[in-house]
């Protein structure tokens, strides 16, 4: 065959890459082709494929037979304006078939994303390896986990998963920094028809199960929605861990009051998603995590348009005291924020520890290590505020000064102290309950005297833990002043 003919032969072969007949079958089940999925992805018309042609058994034969072609499409495009890669399975080619064709092509495109220092997004829906392939295929997804590894902490990683996501590619996905998953999919290490036949209680691969342990970032409704959830998502990330420019084009007055914090934390058990409402840019927040360790909230946010990661106890959860779980959460957030340059802003105001969690089992002391090492090594510019009460160790670990933290503010209203006013009276005035004709009362007028006292921020201020105790309606105004002035940390550390 002349050069001329195989060259037409190869554009027709590329037109046919997808069949109409097995497209419609999957729009009909509610699925799509991966050229379907990138497009929601990509800025109109600047998706641009790599390796497309690329077959487990390549010939000198040119050949329309979209069977033949792998079972994932790769390439790059521009998410609202920046460089993005991406590999997407096909469920329309081989089912998405996983091979070892397959793999060197989304090798390949983890090599170029490193080159251009831009992010990788993977999708996944696939019914599983092709298992003909043998060793070969296993191999293969060995190579994808080494280059994904390779590439953790260089460039965001972000794993959508609209479809089958099981054995193999489940620790893929898992590899990756934020994990987007829609309703209807599977994602589970074990097929899911194996783990009900040997007894799973509920359906341990389905997105609702995976948000509640806290195995994937975001769920979505739609892919459509997944999809919003990932262009959010890289809205707020760099391109890579050297890059500083990130715009997301929300803009709020840095000096806009916020008198309506006083109230609301004034509530008892308010939800702190309130008050950062009222911290951010335009309102807008962009939670992670929200399945799991629900005592801490976990996202993004701009404040004066300097983007910030959000770790915030909130006294609306059903326990707001610390837990392992939400503290691993914590965690692992502040990590990726530190990875990223990503200012951390914590906000305060926990009982303190979750005994009924260690009581259980958990693994607390090492999930409250891992949240005090976090801030510790924490190198990126950190903002701490004491909204309500924080006594005992858990001031110290949500993000103190001695762990860290840049500058520290308190509302004038927050309580802070080495023991609550029941412990503090029962442990160390119980000389004053002696003799009392009324105990209740006496009890009730002490703690009330310890309160004010011994739990205000004014003590922790006189030592140095505290920068600046101010009112509830200058919250805003302080946080992004506190962060300007931070701006350039990281450049000045490293000279």
């Amino acid at each position: 065959m002349d050069l001329q003919k195989r060259s037409e032969s190869l554009v027709k072969a590329k037109k046919s890459l997808v069949d109409k007949t097995v497209a419609d079958k999957l729009h009909k089940a509610g699925k799509f082709t991966a050229y379907d999925l990138v497009a929601q992805l990509f800025d109109d018309g600047t998706f641009v494929e790599t390796n497309a042609y690329v077959k487990a058994y390549a010939n000198e034969i040119s050949t329309a037979d979209t069977a033949e072609y792998e079972g994932v499409v790769c390439g790059y495009g521009a998410v609202d304006g920046r460089l993005t890669f991406v590999y997407a399975q096909n469920a329309a080619r081989l089912n998405g078939a996983f091979s070892k064709a397959a793999a060197e092509k989304i090798a390949a495109l983890y090599d170029m994303a490193k080159k251009n220092g831009a992010p990788v997004v993977s999708v996944f829906d696939s019914n599983g390896a092709k298992v003909e392939e043998g060793i070969d295929v296993l191999a293969g997804y060995g190579k994808v986990m080494k280059k994904a590894c390779a590439l953790k902490g260089k460039v965001p990683q972000i794993a959508v998963i609209v479809g089958n996501c099981a054995g193999a590619a489940a620790t893929v996905a898992a590899l990756a920094d934020v994990t987007v998953m829609a309703e209807g999919a599977s994602y589970s290490v074990t097929p899911a028809s194996v783990l009900e036949s040997n007894g799973a209680s509920e359906n341990v691969a389905s997105a609702e199960y995976a948000s509640s342990k806290g195995m994937v970032s975001l769920t979505a409704t739609t892919t459509a929605e997944a999809f919003a959830s990932v262009k959010e998502v890289l809205s707020f990330l760099p391109s890579n861990k050297l890059d500083t420019n990130v715009y997301t084009g929300v803009e709020d007055n840095p000096n806009r009051a916020t008198p309506e914090v006083a109230s609301v934390v004034a509530g008892a058990s308010y939800d702190m998603h309130a008050v950062i409402s009222a911290i951010a840019d335009g309102a807008k927040f962009l939670e992670l995590g929200a399945g799991k360790g629900k005592a801490i909230v976990t996202g993004f946010a701009t404040v004066n348009g300097i983007v910030v990661g959000v770790v915030a106890n909130n006294p609306a959860a059903k326990d707001a005291k610390l837990c392992a779980g939400c503290m691993k959460k914590a965690a692992d957030f502040i990590g990726l924020c530190d990875t990223f340059g990503i200012s951390v802003l914590t906000l305060v105001d926990t009982n303190g520890f979750c005994a009924e969690c260690e009581a259980k089992g958990k693994d607390f002391v090492s999930a409250s290590a891992l949240l005090a090492e976090s801030y510790c090594k924490a190198s990126v510019p950190m903002v701490t505020v004491n909204v309500g009460e924080a006594y005992g160790s858990a001031f110290t670990l949500m993000g103190s000064k001695e762990l860290g933290a840049d500058m520290v503010i308190a509302l004038d209203s927050a309580k802070i102290g080495v023991l609550k006013p029941g412990a503090g009276v029962a442990m160390m005035w119980s000389e004053k309950m002696a003799g009392a004709k009324a105990p209740i009362e006496k009890r009730k007028a002490l703690e009330e005297e310890w309160e004010l006292l011994m739990s205000t921020p004014i003590l922790a201020a006189e030592a140095g833990q505290v920068d600046d105790i101010i009112p509830a309606e200058d919250l805003r105004i302080k946080i992004a002043s506190a962060l300007e002035m931070l701006s350039m940390k990281r450049e000045f550390a490293s000279l």
